[in-house]
């Protein structure tokens, strides 16, 4: 018997090695083949880093105070690598992609805090490393990864030997997300929880809490709310239908948390610090579920709370006895297996390739958007008022001041029209504030069957156009560009331009 567990020493000291030579090659193929993969959405922060960088304030239009992004913490992560020198696209990519390696990273120390073993935790950043939305979401430009990290280094800072350790986390946590001063102050309590009051000095909650209730001061006085406008855009509306749609969206990572309790349970672990860490993450979860979820593919919302669960997970099967093993580990992998890479994904990173520019998540559109741009630039001049439906990448390259018909970034669109995630909509409104330019989106060819615009797109566009105002003061640019996404049918960008109404001067 001795013999039998001597020569099964060495192969248990290579697993742990060759464990985390694979997790290292899958992260740099998998980080390659999204790597070109950037959001409409991250050009509106991008915008806003933009004007502040040139001494305008964090606002999207100058002299208009809203805020219309989502992670202050973020944005002045783009301001510092604006200063720096970088350019804004490369740089939040980067900074996304070093996020995504240090969620891996945080994965095997909580997985190793939990179980006692290194082998196990080498398998936890293995499995960690396949989440295939973290991959997709890292380059994007957007919080997600920076997100991702926080809360896997929230969930590790709750198992970890420090009584201290959750402070750090926390106070990022509170500038990070609109939900973020909720988690921060619940990752007090649980670190209470966790560890006892010992863990929670004055000095420490200042430190957790004070970012949070500092931005929030100036919130206020700056902008005027308590909550950042992409709140009431998007999550202001009817609770059963925000939480019908939250339940719909998140049903696999919901799923996979209910297997993670399940596994837990099983494995006889229950104790405070991984309770804690399990309570952070349903929490977590349930932010996402009462916010109604989120209308881009890929998982971008769950994205932040798979690599915890995957540390958690592991934990509980290496902690459980082994006659119960096989069947945690299946139920696991079931639950898992939504958010895994396709094998064409596999297939085409290993072979390397890149991912296709019409599987990114708006497909070919910022690029269009940058051309529908540049024609605006070189025709009309730098003061007129364009209205969007996109608020990022087109809006971004411009000087001129724009106006969101999504109420992203406009106070009365997200705070006056009842609604919730992109049903805010107010054609009237629109209309009141005369933009010279409207830019519409089509998914029929503009000209086919003798109609230049078909409607259909998106219902407040589609409001829009219908107003017989619009039809009136509106004329078609006789000009238009096609883009492409994973759907076969192309889709199109037109531009409306306003013309002078009998009661105003007619334009040179």
């Amino acid at each position: 018997m001795a013999e039998a567990e001597q020569s099964g020493w060495p192969r248990r000291q290579l697993a742990e090695p060759v464990l985390l030579g694979t997790a290292t090659l899958l992260f740099g193929l998998l980080t390659r083949y999204h790597w070109q993969q950037v959001c409409d959405d991250a050009f509106i922060a991008f915008r806003y880093a933009n004007n502040l960088g040139a001494g305008l304030g964090p606002v999207w239009n100058r002299g208009e105070a809203v805020e219309g992004f989502s992670s202050p913490l973020w944005l002045g992560i783009l301001v510092l690598g604006k200063a720096l020198g970088a350019e804004l696209v490369v740089w939040a990519g980067v900074v996304g992609v070093l996020c995504s390696a240090l969620c891996l990273l945080c994965v095997h120390r909580c997985t190793l805090a939990l179980a006692q073993s290194r082998l196990a935790a080498a398998i936890a950043c293995t499995a960690a490393a396949l989440i295939y939305p973290l991959y997709f979401w890292a380059p994007a430009g957007l919080e997600t990864s920076f997100f991702a990290a926080l809360v896997t280094a929230s969930a590790w800072s709750l198992v970890a030997q420090s009584n201290w350790a959750w402070a750090l986390p926390a106070a990022f946590l509170g500038i990070a997300r609109p939900e973020g001063p909720f988690l921060a102050l619940a990752l007090l309590g649980l670190a209470c929880l966790a560890r006892g009051r010992a863990a929670v000095r004055i000095g420490t909650a200042c430190l957790a809490l004070g970012p949070a209730l500092a931005w929030l001061v100036f919130r206020r006085a700056y902008y005027g709310e308590w909550m950042p406008n992409t709140y009431y855009a998007k999550a202001t509306g009817a609770l059963l239908f925000r939480l019908t749609a939250g339940i719909l969206y998140a049903r696999w990572a919901l799923l996979a948390l209910i297997a993670t309790w399940v596994a837990v349970w099983f494995a006889r672990i229950v104790n405070r610090k991984i309770l804690a860490a399990l309570a952070f993450v349903s929490l977590a979860l349930g932010f996402v579920v009462a916010a109604g979820g989120d209308w881009m593919w890929h998982a971008r919302m769950l994205a932040p709370l798979l690599p915890a669960l995957v540390a958690l997970a592991v934990a509980s099967v290496a902690r459980a006895p082994a006659s119960r093993r096989p069947v945690l580990i299946l139920a696991l992998a079931l639950a898992g297996s939504p958010f895994l890479p396709s094998g064409v994904v596999l297939t085409e990173a290993v072979t390397w390739k890149r991912l296709p520019e019409t599987d990114y998540q708006e497909g070919t559109m910022a690029r269009t958007a940058f051309d529908a741009a540049h024609f605006i630039a070189a025709n009309y001049p730098a003061d007129a008022l364009v209205a969007v439906n996109h608020a990022g990448a087109l809006p971004f390259r411009l000087p001129n001041p724009a106006l969101d018909m999504t109420g992203l970034c406009d106070h009365q669109i997200a705070h006056r029209i009842v609604g919730a995630l992109h049903q805010k909509f107010d054609p009237d409104y629109v209309l009141a504030r005369k933009p010279r330019l409207v830019v519409l989106n089509t998914r029929v060819r503009p000209g086919e069957a003798g109609v230049w615009y078909h409607p259909g797109y998106w219902a407040g566009e589609t409001a829009l156009v219908e107003r017989p105002d619009f039809r009136s003061l509106y004329h078609r640019v006789p000009t238009f560009w096609e883009w492409r996404w994973i759907f076969d049918k192309p889709s199109y960008v037109v531009l409306f331009e306003r013309v002078a109404s009998p009661t105003e001067p007619a334009r040179p």
